[in-house]
């Protein structure tokens, strides 16, 4: 059977045309080698034979932590030869994991695999990162973000298309700016274990993806199991949850934009004018303006709300939010630096 003869190959024929409406188009596919990644490649591949991608590239990012991680990269070689896709390996540099200080070494590695992706997607001239992330990753991410009580925001889990600047972390000069795109996101994790199977090319299983002191392993293997269990079906609802919640949060999104307009002042915010605001967009608003005037920090839910107290509160107090930055209440919320 020729892969583009497969639905899933036209369902993402379809996303490619509906949700990022360009085609043919450039795209750096990052390719862990293992079973979704490989599935995302050889379908991007498929869609590459027949014109609809423009130029495809795969990128391996080697993060050095693992024993096996050359042997990975020698099938990651065989595999792309195999689809016909070039590769790009890059390693990460053990002393960059550093830099990232008050950070797991998940999130350092992540933050390092994204900032040679878009270096990879530069260099072909590529806007565009697929991943593979599938409608069990998406569960997963949904429920996680519920459990320790995110907002909508958080509830809506991954987009299929977003946006970002490499690096977000920092306020170096020159991010590349790319689209996210996942367009595997709606597909059950089954389907996937049937293409691969299909596919009859190796694949990686990450020995580390069993170790359920990361948080996301012990959902995998033991929470969502239970709630499938007991609520057949669970895992796609609560994927599709995350999908209604992501229409909301445009909305309310949309609105805390245009409030956003209305209290600002300059890089200040008025008070009044802001205690005006539904509580449930003066969080928005003010995660929108601390976001747009020190990205480099990260918020967390707790600042957010103190800085909400500081509208009612004395004129004068200043609250940390982080990397040396304060808010501080007066008739306008300031921002200064340490």
């Amino acid at each position: 059977m020729l892969l583009r003869e497969l639905g899933i190959v036209q369902r993402v024929r379809a996303r490619l045309r509906d949700v990022l409406r360009a085609a043919p188009v450039r795209i750096v596919a990052g390719y862990s080698a293992g079973a979704d990644s490989l599935v995302l490649l050889a379908v991007l591949a498929a869609l590459e034979r027949t014109g609809e991608v423009d130029v495809l590239v795969a990128v391996h990012v080697n993060h050095g932590l693992r024993p096996e991680a050359d042997d990975e990269v020698a099938m990651a070689h065989r595999v792309a030869e195999a689809l016909g896709v070039p590769i790009v390996i890059s390693e990460i540099a053990q002393e960059r994991l550093k830099r990232h200080r008050g950070l797991g070494l998940e999130e350092a590695a992540r933050r390092e695999r994204y900032l040679l992706l878009a270096h990879a997607a530069k260099g072909i001239g590529a806007t565009v990162l697929a991943l593979g992330h599938h409608e069990r990753d998406q569960a997963e991410t949904v429920l996680m973000h519920l459990a320790r009580g995110a907002g909508l925001r958080g509830a809506a889990g991954m987009r299929e298309v977003s946006s970002i600047e490499v690096p977000w972390w920092t306020d170096e000069s020159s991010p590349v700016p790319l689209t996210l795109w996942r367009p595997l996101l709606r597909e059950p994790y089954a389907e996937i274990q049937r293409v691969v199977e299909l596919l009859r090319l190796p694949f990686v299983t990450d020995s580390s993806n069993d170790d359920r002191r990361f948080r996301r392993n012990a959902v995998r293997h033991d929470v969502l199991p239970m709630l499938e269990s007991a609520m057949p079906g669970a895992t796609a609802g609560l994927a599709r949850f995350g999908a209604l919640a992501a229409d909301d949060d445009d909305l309310l999104a949309s609105l805390a934009d245009e409030a956003l307009a209305n209290v600002r002042d300059g890089e200040e915010l008025r008070r009044d004018a802001l205690r005006a605001v539904p509580v449930a967009l003066q969080r928005r608003v003010v995660i929108r303006w601390l976001a747009e005037v020190c990205p480099q920090v990260e918020l967390t839910a707790d600042r957010v709300e103190a800085v909400l107290d500081a509208l009612d509160g004395r004129s004068g107090a200043a609250i940390e939010i982080g990397a040396g930055w304060y808010v501080v209440g007066r008739e306008s919320l300031i921002l200064q630096r340490t």
